[in-house]
């Protein structure tokens, strides 16, 4: 779907695009069917693209690699380029993307923000650069939209370390990831009765993982249970010594839900541009099915509503400073983006009619990855329940 854009960020979304279609694209089936982890081409991506300073902290893209050079200290371009790799990467496979953001942001950039000298230096910046895989690991079988409230994972003090125990569940990138962020709440100590994030990796006694999930979407981002028997941890892997539990949350689940409304919107954007340009090129009853008024009502509030949530995703391009919504306003863009990315992938299903149907048509892949949205980083119920207590105080 094209927008009034100037050419720098014309180049950059073509640059983008045109990478992922023709890199990751071949790539998407296998990774689909679990023949393929996403990982080798998260290195490759990386080294490819060159993102280390345009990805973590910096604000210009390098002018290396095949990213497109950002003009030196416009922040606004910035700011465009970066949402639009992930509209781009998603545009192409959301599971990708979930995977790539799950151990990008949700841990490497947490650790990066939050770690001690020596955690951003030992396990963020291998995270940030693909050199290793990480995961986030919130969510518990018997906890999932009461996460802090009904958590059963137990930290007990020891003195120089933790020990921990339970159980985490639909954790991206859980049966192949190389470090982990856990959340537990403690026993004992300074921190008695806190939930606290501890960096965790792969090996240590006790950490097991059980295998990929089969899912009905996002199959090519693996998800699966983490479990903790009594696990030794040094008191060094908490994360920055020790958090504010629910500033720390609340500040992950709001760049979840930004990013989950990314993805949303590269579906929807994807899913309308194949419909459009179907019903340009598919005739019945003699001529064009664009031609016939319903299909073109479908269309346009395809496009009303795609166009809504760019204003959302797009809204620090839109503005002459970042984004800095509200927890409100960033629940009300999470929960209309999701619900305009399955929206608008199932209107572009029924457009194509049978071919839609069918998976070699992309739409049908795209409709079930959107699905996860409306559930993932806080459920449609959360992000309502959350909106009404935010206005009424």
């Amino acid at each position: 779907m094209d927008w009034h854009l100037g050419s720098t960020e014309q180049m950059i979304r073509d640059t983008f695009r045109a990478y992922f279609h023709e890199q990751l694209e071949p790539l998407v089936p296998a990774m689909e069917r679990g023949e393929q982890l996403p990982y080798p081409f998260m290195r490759r991506m990386h080294r490819e693209l060159g993102l280390d300073a345009f990805l973590s902290v910096g604000a210009e893209a390098p002018a290396r690699g095949k990213t497109p050079s950002v003009p030196a200290g416009d922040e606004r371009v910035a700011r465009y380029a970066r949402t639009t790799f992930s509209v781009e990467m998603a545009r192409v496979s959301p599971s990708f993307a979930l995977s790539y953001g799950a151990s990008v942001g949700l841990f490497g950039a947490n650790v990066a923000k939050r770690g001690t000298a020596e955690q951003v230096t030992r396990y963020a910046m291998p995270v940030l650069r693909c050199e290793l895989v990480g995961s986030w690991c919130l969510t518990e079988p018997q906890a999932g939209s009461d996460a802090l409230g009904g958590m059963q994972t137990r930290a007990r003090y020891g003195g120089d370390h933790y020990v921990l125990r339970g159980a985490k569940t639909f954790i991206t990138n859980a049966p192949y990831a190389d470090v982990f962020l856990v959340y537990a709440r403690v026993q004992g100590g300074p921190l008695d009765g806190s939930i606290q994030p501890f960096i965790l990796e792969r090996g240590m006694p006790g950490l097991t993982t059980g295998g990929p999930m089969k899912k009905m979407g996002m199959r090519g981002s693996p998800t699966g249970e983490v479990f903790l028997e009594e696990v030794r941890v040094p008191c060094e892997q908490l994360l920055g010594g020790g958090v504010h539990q629910r500033d720390h949350v609340k500040s992950s689940l709001a760049q979840e839900r930004l990013g989950l409304a990314t993805l949303s919107y590269g579906i929807a954007e994807r899913c309308f541009d194949i419909a459009r340009d179907y019903a340009k090129q598919r005739h019945q009853f003699g001529q064009p099915i664009a031609n016939f008024q319903l299909v073109q009502q479908r269309l346009a509030r395809m496009y009303v509503a795609l166009s809504n949530a760019r204003r959302f995703v797009y809204a620090d391009y839109y503005s002459d400073r970042p984004l800095s919504e509200s927890v409100a306003e960033i629940c009300a863009g999470k929960l209309y983006c999701a619900e305009v990315g399955t929206f608008v992938a199932f209107e572009a299903i029924h457009i194509l009619g049978g071919y839609g149907y069918m998976e070699e048509f992309v739409v049908e892949r795209l409709a079930r990855d959107a699905k996860l949205i409306e559930l993932g980083g806080g459920t449609t119920e959360m992000q309502i329940l959350t909106i009404a207590r935010e206005i009424l105080r």
